[in-house]
């Protein structure tokens, strides 16, 4: 059975500012390896690996140049660009990879996963999609549950429930980010994961469950994809119909509703979703840094940055602007972003 990759690659990445911008977001910059986040999460699941179909790329509308750029860069060819025009979030983002996949090839499972997410351990990933992947056969939606290695509060957590094969059992709940007390707790207690927002399932289990529990965007995603246009390599969303599908995550609008939620578990293949600067160490070759004491993460598009007599800090320069924070408030970085749309300096965004 072929596994068709649907890579969502609508994300802003905020907090990942002032390199991650509106034009450029994060997961088209080279943060942890010498290929952008995009480029090696298509490398992860790309055709020339066993039982792959080339990807499918669900990306923001003023970015189908950069993804045909990057997938060429690393010799992917035939992939399907789909371009939102303006972003709904990621349960139109399933919506509209279920019917394009039920259209061409209703036997393939949809492998829907992040553009932007780290992990190094490539094979043993494939490895898991391909144990979860009888239970998606199965009617299950599978989702995949990160072993954590410490109490992180930036992640929403899985609890496993019944076991229904090797490695895969029921979802007995979905949480939220914890605070500290309450992730340690589930560290303690053990059948708790990190929730990497990974998700297998048939297009016609994932178009049965938005019709039940999110009727209003199934029919306006697949609107969007009926009506939508080729424009160039990519095809456009139809932007009215689009527009029309609210606003909510596949986790909001069906795995915290239904009775198919399955979780792959514990998966451990060094797994981080990139979602600060505190997850992205500095380059120990970059020529320009210097950091003297140490425990610092310095980043540079060009200009020396040196730092001496401080530790623990964020300083990301580019050309127009200037970073510095603590490590420990790196989430701050939103808000930040935040501030220069209130200013109205777009141009820094």
């Amino acid at each position: 059975m072929k596994i068709q990759p649907v890579i969502m690659s609508g994300g802003s990445g905020t907090r990942l500012w002032p390199m991650s911008r509106d034009a450029r977001p994060k997961q088209f910059l080279k943060l942890i390896t010498d290929k952008t986040m995009f480029q090696e999460t298509a490398l992860r699941v790309s055709p020339r690996e066993e039982g792959f179909a080339p990807p499918v790329v669900i990306a923001g509308a003023r970015h189908g140049a950069i993804v045909a750029k990057q997938l060429a860069e690393i010799d992917i060819a035939q992939a399907e660009i789909i371009l939102e025009p303006a972003p709904r979030n990621t349960a139109a983002v399933a919506a509209v990879a279920s019917a394009w996949v039920e259209a061409r090839n209703e036997d393939a499972l949809i492998l829907l996963m992040p553009a932007d997410h780290h992990i190094p351990e490539a094979a043993g990933f494939r490895a898991a999609v391909a144990n979860a992947a009888e239970a998606a056969a199965d009617g299950h939606i599978a989702t995949f549950g990160i072993k954590p290695d410490r109490p992180h509060t930036g992640y929403g957590y899985i609890e496993a429930g019944e076991k229904i094969g090797d490695g895969i059992y029921r979802v007995a709940a979905f949480k939220e980010k914890p605070d500290a007390e309450t992730a340690q707790s589930y560290l303690n207690q053990g059948g708790f994961y990190w929730n990497a927002g990974i998700f297998l399932f048939r297009a016609s289990v994932m178009l049965e469950e938005l019709n039940k529990h999110a009727a209003d965007i199934r029919t306006a995603a697949t609107a969007a994809l009926k009506e939508s246009v080729m424009s160039g390599a990519a095809r456009r969303l139809d932007e009215d119909a689009f527009a029309a599908a609210p606003s909510n995550s596949i986790d909001y609008a069906v795995m915290e509703k239904t009775d198919r939620a399955a979780v792959a578990a514990p998966i451990d293949v060094g797994w981080t979703d990139i979602g600060s600067w505190s997850e992205v160490a500095t380059q120990s070759d970059d020529e320009s840094v210097i950091d003297l004491a140490g425990g610092n993460i310095i980043r540079s598009d060009g200009a020396l940055v040196a730092a001496a007599g401080v530790e623990g800090l964020i300083i990301v320069a580019t050309e127009d602007a200037v970073l510095v924070a603590r490590k420990d408030d790196a989430q701050q970085v939103r808000a930040i972003v935040d501030e220069l749309k209130q200013r109205g300096r777009r141009d820094l965004l």
